[in-house]
């Protein structure tokens, strides 16, 4: 492993240190490099945020670790995961200790990860647009009622911002909060404060996230059309907790008109009880209190997370 040590307590703290892995690494010889502060390892696309950081820790005399971009005695460039410490004798800072690691190829791979993500994300938008339009137009031709039809299209565009979700966190897992709130994004500019959620960081496989999107937008429909948000006074509560290894997660209404429990169980119902809870593989009801509508879901924590990552056969 590359590795070099410097002298903080000579002007510029110089490399006093380096082992014929850093020569390797780096193409300069040793004598080019002893004497020389780390950043002449630096170039034009080196990120200067990094850089700050790098130096802040250093005068803070504080251990950092940091992929930052550095370029070789050739004008080619390296991916350095730098590891610096410091080293003290009877209190005194003496040197800093450096590692150095060439992670090219995994920066590289995360970069045509990133790339196939949004090339992903680019595409399937575009196909969710064309179901979008497809549906619509076959349910206008049906001559369907528009309520309906707008209820097909809020339930498109729901799964839509879910997977905008799921891309920025390339599809392994997303955080409940931000699943919650790209679900009700709509609602931010017309309700403002009169919708809070709160809770600790919870991580969702996209299959489970997909759906709790889905379910949160029937519940501001119904809260748009019928409950607190359909007056200018209501408001709704969202806080989910983690208690004995589950997730407790809870919509409260208040301030709206009176509640009663409808003449029968529309699809949205259907969706925020029955396959929640399939999904979520717990229990999920829905309380028509007068004062204000509840949902309240509890479920295991350990499998929300958790994606397959090996394929299984009877």
């Amino acid at each position: 492993m590359p590795m070099i040590i410097t002298d903080p307590n000579s002007d510029d703290n110089p490399i006093v240190f380096c082992n014929d892995a850093f020569v390797r690494l780096t193409g300069y010889e040793r004598e080019e490099i002893l004497g020389r502060n780390c950043r002449f390892l630096q170039g034009p696309a080196t990120n200067t945020d990094d850089v700050r950081k790098l130096s802040r820790a250093v005068e803070a005399r504080e251990s950092i670790e940091i992929d930052l971009l550095n370029y070789r005695k050739d004008g080619t460039t390296f991916w350095n995961a730098l590891l610096v410490s410091p080293v003290f004798e009877n209190g005194e800072l003496t040197y800093f200790f450096a590692s150095q690691f060439d992670v090219t190829e995994r920066k590289r791979a995360e970069e045509h990860r990133f790339l196939l993500n949004r090339e992903l994300d680019h595409r399937v938008k575009n196909t969710l647009a064309t179901v979008q339009s497809v549906v619509l137009q076959t349910l206008r031709d049906a001559q369907v009622p528009a309520n309906v039809a707008s209820a097909v299209s809020g339930r498109i565009q729901a799964m839509a911002r879910s997977h905008d979700v799921l891309t920025a966190e390339a599809w392994a897992s997303a955080l409940l909060a931000d699943v919650v709130m790209g679900a009700l994004e709509p609602l931010h500019s017309i309700v403002g404060g009169r919708l809070t959620a709160v809770g600790p960081d919870v991580r969702l496989k996209p299959r489970i996230a997909t759906m709790l999107s889905l379910a949160v937008h029937e519940l501001a429909e119904n809260a748009l059309r019928h409950g607190s948000l359909s007056n200018p006074t209501g408001q709704i509560d969202i806080r989910w907790a983690v208690r004995d290894d589950d997730l407790e997660f809870e919509w409260r209404e208040s301030g709206g008109p009176q509640v009663s429990r409808p003449t029968r169980t529309g699809y949205g119902t259907r969706i925020v009880e029955r396959v929640l809870a399939a999904e979520f593989g717990g229990t999920a009801r829905i309380d028509f209190a007068a004062d204000g509508l509840v949902f309240h879901l509890r479920a295991p924590l350990l499998p929300l997370g958790r994606e397959a990552t090996i394929w299984t056969f009877p």
